[in-house]
C-alpha cells in the first residue's frame, strides 16, 4: 500500500524539469602552445618566422573565421551573434521548436568571452640596451564560435 501511495505521490506532485541543450565542443589542447617559448618555436620553426610576435596569429585567425562564416553559409546556417547577458539556451530552446530532423546544426553561435592569450610586448636588454619581443600571458576579450 505506501508502494502504491508513494508512486501516486510522485506522479501528481513532482515534476522534473532539465535545462540542459545538447552541445558539441571542440577544444583542441597543445601542450607546447601554452608558454611563451612554445608559442615562439611554432612561429619560428613551424611558420618560418624570423622572430616570433601575437601579429603573426592575426592571418590565421581572419582565415579560420572566414572558414566558418563560409561553412555556415554553404551548410545555410545562421550565425548568431550573442551580446553580454544574453542566454544562448534562450536562443538555441528557441529554434529547436521550429527543427524538424532528427539531427543537425541549428545555428553557429558568436559570443566575446573573456580568455587567456598571449601577447607581445618589447624589453630591452640591460647590458646592450637592444629591443626584443616578449610573449606573456593576458586575460582578452575575444570571439568564440560555438
Amino acid at each position: 500500500m505506501i508502494e502504491q501511495n508513494l508512486k501516486k505521490l510522485l506522479e501528481e506532485k513532482v515534476t522534473l524539469d532539465i535545462e540542459g541543450i545538447d552541445r558539441l565542443y571542440l577544444n583542441a589542447y597543445q601542450p607546447m602552445l601554452q608558454t611563451g617559448g612554445g608559442v615562439s618555436a611554432f612561429f619560428k620553426q613551424y611558420r618560418g618566422a624570423v622572430v616570433a610576435s601575437t601579429v603573426l596569429m592575426a592571418p590565421m585567425s581572419k582565415a579560420f573565421v572566414q572558414e566558418i562564416e563560409q561553412s555556415a553559409k554553404g551548410n545555410n546556417l545562421d550565425m548568431v551573434r550573442f551580446h553580454k547577458g544574453q542566454r544562448k539556451d534562450d536562443e538555441t530552446k528557441k529554434r529547436l521548436k521550429n527543427f524538424d530532423r532528427w539531427e543537425g546544426m541549428l545555428y553557429i553561435g558568436v559570443a566575446q568571452e573573456k580568455f587567456n592569450s598571449f601577447r607581445t610586448t618589447n624589453k630591452r636588454n640591460p647590458e646592450t640596451g637592444a629591443s626584443y619581443p616578449w610573449l606573456y600571458r593576458s586575460t582578452v576579450m575575444c570571439n568564440q564560435y560555438f
